[in-house]
């Protein structure tokens, strides 16, 4: 499916092409027509790469052009590499680093067994070859750039439609130190996942849910999470059930979800075991059991998901779920929670803390914890703050600092805070 799409793109991206190079260069105007996805061969498209290449040394270097010329003993990939080689430096001071190595990837090619892909990355080198090549461009340093193992890789997916290396040059586009390209990463995913890859499939299941890079879409995002789970893919199950548990994309089907979560949990996810608890303490789809749902919860607090450790810390602390009522073991999950931002749990430490029901009043520990939910944007917390320096319980009253909570509060929509402020103005 995102092959057709790819195909029409590249289509479309032709014919601007063919309109931009018109007038500006009659040899691109001629060739880039020969870009048909069944018929382009890999020295057509290698031409292009030598002409783009070329041009740059041209138009960067006058005294390059009595070598530039391609020899007749070469290949034209030959030529091309021959260009990178010789003139590393000068083109890293012209080719951004994404079309760079581009370039190198694609002239390094042997065969073509994936038409498509190829072309619509040689137009990004086109595209930006006669549209952006007067821009700044950053120029990096040897040490960080390792295309060699890109170039492989490369190599290897297009030429072995190797699944596994499809995968990963998927996962390249979409590291975070690198250029974020999701039509990119996208491109990959969909060739390994359509060599069965569960990997990708999950992936692809996570970009289709979210509309990363594609318009969202449900019945994908389904389908790839479905596929993944059937090979064993812990976490495109768990996402598959939560789809089932949520109605999304499918009618609403508790036992289906169960089974998947089930699959997820005995795997390993700690999200699974969250939401079994849920279903277990809820009667969803199974017999209210409130020692199983506990004992999922207390799974998946100890396996670091945060709101299991939050849920757990309220089990606790409001002895629920037929367990004893437990402040210390409460405290210590809440603030296991809050140790990952959890911003409910930052307020519920500043609340148990600045009300002393632990028994203890600690105001500074409350302050403490109700500025950390504050700062995440909680405006309840900014109130509590707003209340605790205009009473003074505990610590000198402060009526400035007061203000300065109360406003925000205001800011954030508390009612509450505005006539609290207008009586502190009149004082």
């Amino acid at each position: 499916m995102y092959g057709q799409f790819l195909a029409k793109q590249n289509k479309e991206r032709i014919k601007s092409l063919q309109q931009l190079t018109t007038t500006q260069n009659t040899w691109f105007a001629q060739n880039i027509a020969l870009l048909t996805f069944e018929e382009v061969q890999l020295t057509t498209l290698q031409k292009m790469l030598y002409q783009v290449v070329q041009g740059l040394l041209r138009k960067n270097q006058q005294r390059h052009l009595q070598i530039v010329h391609p020899e007749q003993t070469q290949t034209v990939k030959e030529n091309v590499l021959t260009l990178l080689a010789e003139y590393d430096d000068l083109l890293r001071e012209a080719i951004p680093l994404p079309i760079y190595i581009l370039i190198w990837q694609m002239t390094s090619l042997e065969k073509l067994a994936y038409t498509t892909e190829v072309v619509d990355d040689v137009l990004d080198v086109v595209e930006w070859y006669f549209a952006h090549q007067d821009g700044e461009v950053e120029v990096f340093e040897e040490e960080d750039l390792d295309y060699e193992e890109i170039i492989d890789l490369y190599k290897e997916a297009i030429e072995e439609k190797d699944a596994e290396a499809q995968f990963e040059l998927g996962e390249y586009y979409s590291e975070d130190d690198a250029p974020f390209q999701p039509e990119k990463s996208i491109k990959w995913f969909e060739l390994a996942a359509l060599q069965g890859n569960a990997d990708a499939q999950y992936v692809l299941g996570n970009y289709y849910f979210e509309g990363i890079g594609v318009t969202e879409n449900y019945d994908r995002a389904l389908s790839f999470y479905e596929a993944a789970a059937k090979q064993g893919h812990a976490d495109a199950a768990n996402n598959l059930a939560d789809m089932y548990f949520n109605g999304e994309g499918v009618p609403e089907n508790m036992v289906l979800a169960k089974q998947w979560f089930d699959f997820a949990a005995a795997h390993g996810v700690a999200e699974a075991m969250f939401t079994l608890g849920i279903m277990y303490e809820q009667g969803l789809g199974v017999t209210i059991d409130e020692e199983q749902a506990f004992l999922s919860y207390k799974k998946s607090a100890e396996s670091g998901y945060v709101e299991a450790q939050y849920r757990l810390g309220g089990i606790y602390l409001e002895g629920q779920l037929g367990q004893i009522r437990d402040v210390n073991r409460g405290l210590y999950w809440y603030e296991k929670a809050a140790v990952q931002y959890h911003v409910d749990a930052f307020y519920d430490l500043g609340f148990i803390w600045s009300k002393g029901l632990t028994g203890i009043r600690n105001i500074e520990k409350g302050i403490h914890w109700f500025k950390q939910a504050a700062l995440q944007g909680d405006p309840e917390a900014k109130l509590q703050l707003g209340h605790i320096y205009n009473k003074g319980e505990g610590i000198p009253r402060n009526v400035k600092e007061a203000k300065k909570w109360y406003e925000l509060a205001v800011k954030a929509g508390i009612e509450e805070a505005t006539i609290l402020l207008e009586e502190l103005e009149k004082l």
